[in-house]
């Protein structure tokens, strides 16, 4: 994945500690199943919102003889106010299929990373001494988290990807016998 980077990221400065790997048990990182039933019932909690608002909106509209300035300007809000419950439900939506598609599998040879929309979405493997940097960065709204690896290879991910993100950084840079660098 490339993206326009606002700064140059770098291999980790300092000694890098060479961790026994082999001994080591596979750990699958996913989202909590419970977190992401809470987003898909959300979203369909603002779905039947986004048609309750509707339907206000247009019994306040109809029948139009009896349209007024004022039962204009009440269904023109409630109809706003249901098409703003439909776009959060669509984002919810969209955010709950991302959540549940997202997983790192960590394993004596390297991290496997399963990051997309779908079940087929985009997958890379980075051997653990392969891996040059872990970096990571709050941007507005989210915190960042970039992984590299010293053929150029990224793997981004953020927190809309993953409840603890910080958390899964902090274990893939612990097994690859890195710092997690701020930046």
């Amino acid at each position: 994945m490339i993206e326009a980077q606002d700064q140059v990221l770098a291999p980790a400065p300092g000694i890098r500690q060479r961790l026994n790997t082999l001994g080591v048990q596979p750990m699958l990182l996913r989202n909590s199943r419970v977190l992401i039933f809470l987003t898909f019932l959300g979203s369909m909690a603002a779905l039947f919102v986004a048609l309750g608002m509707a339907a206000v909106a247009l019994t306040a509209l109809f029948p139009l003889r009896a349209l007024t300035m004022d039962r204009f300007a009440a269904g023109a809000l409630w109809g706003l106010g249901a098409w703003l419950m439909a776009m959060s439900q669509v984002f919810l939506w969209r955010q709950g299929i991302a959540m549940s598609n997202c997983s790192i599998l960590l394993d004596s040879h390297g991290a496997h990373f399963r990051l997309g929309e779908t079940k087929n979405g985009k997958e890379a493997f980075m051997p653990w001494n392969e891996i040059a940097a872990v970096h990571y960065k709050r941007i507005p709204n989210a915190q960042k988290f970039t992984i590299l690896s010293k053929d150029t290879n990224i793997v981004i991910f953020t927190s809309h990807s993953f409840y603890r993100p910080r958390r899964v950084a902090r274990l893939i840079a612990q097994r690859a016998g890195l710092p997690l660098q701020r930046g």
